[in-house]
């Protein structure tokens, strides 16, 4: 008999005498863990994706080393949102075999997709947020970001189930039948919708936490409450939570905070609509002081005295003109940041770079130039993987002069990506449309001497050559 576990030859009996494992336990498990794997591949086909995915997890407690098992359930988190957890059994996979993994060329696909990953972490993060707001009471907040979530990943069945259930806490059952049957269509057997479909359909919340008015409820009652059903349900295992109690004619912490955002804010807007009347006074008067000072040699009543106090008077508002100038520019400036910032959060990458690109940092503070840094490195990236993806798309529609504009403005905010040799090569070919064959020649030789690596590189240099004949 050959051991199933180290190869080993033996003749008698049924523990190996190389590793010292019974093989008849061994061969029982690895046929369990086959059998599971059957099981979840048929529930799979019929779109029970919880259930297949808990029968993989329960083959692969029986045989870690079921690469099929595996590569299943990775497809499987991935199509309900789950990318962490697929790349995480997908490199397990191609760590026991590389050579004919299908879990190799799956994380291939998600490796070329930058642009896809980036939604998906989006998603979860904005999944987390939410998290985040319902343990402090904000409802309203947490299902923003769960739409959000949504709208970056269709597939995320997590987020669609806390939406769910702070919809039904909200008594919108219209709303949270309509996000049951999407999570139903994607998965027919999905436990927590069912559970809330349920609910909906008995007419009630009962096993959901009944709301009753704040102003009735006394801090020792809603200490000691606990709820059958957690909104952190959606993404187990998550600890309990205890919401944060209302009190009636007190402003909350963030109120206080919003309020005095809101002063701050009028303050800057009041200084930057009277600085430029300031300033225009300002001018008027260096312009009387200067044309009197200018019209001294024709006056004979001012004294040498007179004209220096004059003179000093004048220095002084030229340099308190200046300094408003540059006060009401930098202000412009810290307006032009706050826009920037909103438009990361609002993902319009391209808009954002062209409103970094107008900022001048001159004055900065050490804070205002972290901020600036800050953004300038989250946005660059995806600037650059956006507008290299639309000139592609734009060069390959034969909208060569759009995708020369789309390429070059890419390789402005690019620094190390991997599309960086591609952009070179169709900037190239464009040029070589518009019988620029020098600039042509530039960018071909740019990806042959600067890229070796590249997939480019064979195209670079025969199209070199066509050119230096």
């Amino acid at each position: 008999m050959r051991c199933p576990n180290c190869g080993f030859d033996f003749s008698e009996g049924y523990l190996c005498p190389k590793c010292g494992i019974d093989t008849f336990v061994f061969l029982k498990t690895q046929k369990l863990s086959i059998r599971l794997y059957n099981e979840a591949l048929e529930a799979a086909r019929e779109m029970d994706l919880s259930g297949a995915a808990e029968k993989l997890e329960q083959s692969l407690l029986f045989d870690k080393s079921n690469m099929q098992a595996r590569n299943l359930l990775g497809l499987i988190y991935c199509e309900t949102g789950r990318i962490a957890d697929a790349l995480k059994h997908w490199i397990i996979s191609t760590s026991m075999v590389k050579d004919n993994n299908p879990a190799v060329g799956y994380m291939d696909f998600l490796q070329k997709n930058g642009r896809e990953m980036e939604k998906y972490n989006d998603a979860v993060r904005m999944y987390n947020q939410a998290l985040l707001y319902l343990n402090h009471g904000s409802d309203d907040m947490a299902i923003i970001q769960l739409k959000k979530a949504v709208d970056s990943n269709p597939d995320f069945i997590d987020a669609y189930n806390l939406l769910i259930l702070c919809c039904i806490e909200e008594n919108n059952y219209k709303r949270a039948q309509h996000f049951i049957d999407i999570v139903l269509k994607k998965d027919k057997k999905n436990p927590k919708a069912l559970k809330y479909d349920n609910v909906i359909n008995s007419g009630g919340t009962s096993g959901l936490r009944k709301k009753t008015p704040r102003s009735a409820e006394s801090k020792e009652d809603s200490s000691q409450k606990t709820v059958s059903l957690k909104k952190t349900d959606s993404a187990p295992p998550m600890p309990r939570y205890k919401r944060k109690e209302k009190q009636i004619g007190i402003l909350e912490k963030r109120d206080i905070i919003s309020f005095l955002l809101g002063i701050v804010c009028a303050a800057i807007a009041i200084l930057v609509l009277m600085m430029p009347a300031m300033n225009e006074a300002k001018d008027k008067l260096i312009v009387d002081l200067q044309t009197k000072v200018d019209s001294y040699a024709g006056e004979t009543k001012m004294t040498p005295d007179e004209v220096l106090a004059m003179r000093t008077e004048l220095e002084t508002l030229r340099n308190e003109n200046k300094r408003l100038r540059s006060e009401e520019t930098k202000q412009a400036n810290l307006e032009l940041l706050q826009t920037a910032l909103s438009q990361m959060t609002d993902n319009d990458f391209e808009t954002c770079v062209a409103t970094l690109d107008r900022i001048d940092t001159m004055g900065f503070s050490d804070e205002d130039m972290a901020k600036y840094n800050s953004v300038k490195t989250t946005v660059y990236p995806k600037a650059a993987d956006s507008l290299y993806t639309k000139g592609k798309s734009e060069f390959l529609s034969n909208k060569y002069a759009e995708a020369k504009a789309s390429l070059e403005s890419a390789l402005k905010y690019a620094s190390e990506e991997n599309f960086i040799d591609d952009a070179y090569f169709y900037l190239a070919k464009i040029a070589e449309k518009d019988e620029d064959l020098e600039q042509a020649k530039a960018y071909y030789q740019k990806v042959i001497s600067e890229y070796p690596d590249s997939n480019q590189l064979t195209n670079a240099q025969n199209a070199l050559k066509n050119l230096s004949e």
